[in-house]
């Protein structure tokens, strides 16, 4: 009697187990955060002065961003180590009007001498969102920047 007793607690342990992490998946938790594109719009900024400011109509414009910070689609990114600056396109990745990823389209200007493109991602949303550039498989994040608050 122990012994079938003993293989019942067994088998329902990963039950358990699987039962929960569907829970908690339910309820938000380990689900990336996303943001809407008029959640999107306006001035982040990060440390060392970078800044990125996302218009309504869809285009973008940045400065002093590291160039270590971005991770190209392409072969031929910006040369050297310092700052970038930029503008383009932005848009949310996907169909709906949230996402967990900005796609940006760079326009050949600035540290740019023909079209790139790169992802930024969302952190945090909520009352302090946050964005960053994910560079490096090994990390959690890259460099983040956050949005401005308006003081009224």
């Amino acid at each position: 009697m122990k012994v079938i007793r003993g293989c019942a607690m067994a088998a329902a342990v990963p039950v358990l187990l699987l039962g929960g992490l569907f829970a908690l998946d339910s309820c938000g938790v380990g689900k990336a955060d996303e943001l809407s594109s008029a959640q999107v719009a306006g001035v982040w900024k990060g440390s060392g002065g970078g800044r990125v400011e996302f218009d309504d109509d869809g285009r973008f414009e940045m400065s002093g961003i590291p160039r270590d910070a971005i991770e190209f689609s392409f072969i031929d990114p910006p040369p050297g180590n310092g700052r970038l600056s930029g503008r383009g396109e932005w848009s949310l990745a996907g169909e709906d009007d949230r996402s967990s990823t900005i796609e940006l389209r760079f326009d050949a200007a600035g540290s740019f001498s023909d079209f790139e493109a790169t992802l930024l991602q969302v952190e945090e949303s909520g009352d302090h969102p946050t964005l960053y550039f994910d560079t490096n498989a090994d990390k959690a994040y890259g460099y983040e920047v956050r949005r401005e608050t308006t003081s009224k």
